[in-house]
């Protein structure tokens, strides 16, 4: 049944290719940052892949374990119960794939706002954003190549820092949900959709809870 679910999933992204073609294109243009202008579109399926690090992993591991599947069932050299064996001692999978797929998105989402920085010809806030996805790399790079550093104080207060970094990017520049007014009281902003404050300051905690929970998947 897995099996059948991977190769529905991947029949269903390519077919029809008169349908599917534009998602293709639209991919093409988000990892081909800088080379392509960026619009809003572009920003957001890099946002989206930003966020599915753990399910790009999942995806690739599966891959290979099915090729390594499938390689095993035809030279009958170990059957399917061991093929996961050889996927989990390949250094090619661990050290290039898992990784690849952890810190690419970051990457292109950098190398976005490096664009948007030359075709506006402003700093801020472009700078400002490349930097959270320039430090997240970081961290998700020590991470994965030195797992015994994540136990160290010094990975461990990059990583806080780094999170905290996205969090307030989330709160007062994207989201631009919270004022800091000049008396120094902090408050949620005037203009809102919904009148209930609690499900706003439940929003910002949750979202600090699952910024903290993305991290550690590093």
């Amino acid at each position: 049944f897995p099996l059948l679910l991977f190769a529905l999933f991947i029949i269903i992204s390519i077919f029809p290719w008169r349908r599917r073609k534009n998602l293709w294109i639209i991919l093409n243009f988000t990892i081909g940052a800088p080379f392509y202008g960026v619009t809003f579109r572009d920003g957001f399926i890099g946002d989206v892949l930003t966020s599915s690090v753990r399910p790009l992993q999942d995806l690739a591991f599966t891959a290979f374990y099915i090729l390594s599947g499938l390689n095993g069932w035809w030279t009958q050299s170990y059957d399917i119960d061991e093929a996961v064996l050889p996927v989990e001692h390949s250094w090619f999978v661990r050290t290039i794939v898992l990784p690849a797929c952890m810190i690419s998105p970051l990457w292109w989402r950098f190398m976005q706002n490096l664009r948007q920085t030359f075709d506006n010809k402003k700093r801020w806030p472009y700078l400002g954003n490349a930097t959270k996805y320039f430090v997240a790399a970081q961290v998700a790079t020590v991470g994965v190549f030195n797992p015994a550093l994540k136990t160290s104080y010094l990975w461990l207060a990059a990583a806080v820092l780094a999170t905290l970094y996205q969090v307030w990017w989330d709160i007062f520049m994207d989201w631009e949900l919270v004022q800091i007014m000049p008396s120094g009281k902090i408050q949620l902003r005037r203009a809102r959709l919904y009148d209930y404050n609690t499900m706003y300051w439940a929003i910002l905690f949750i979202n600090l809870i699952l910024r903290f929970g993305w991290t550690m998947t590093f």
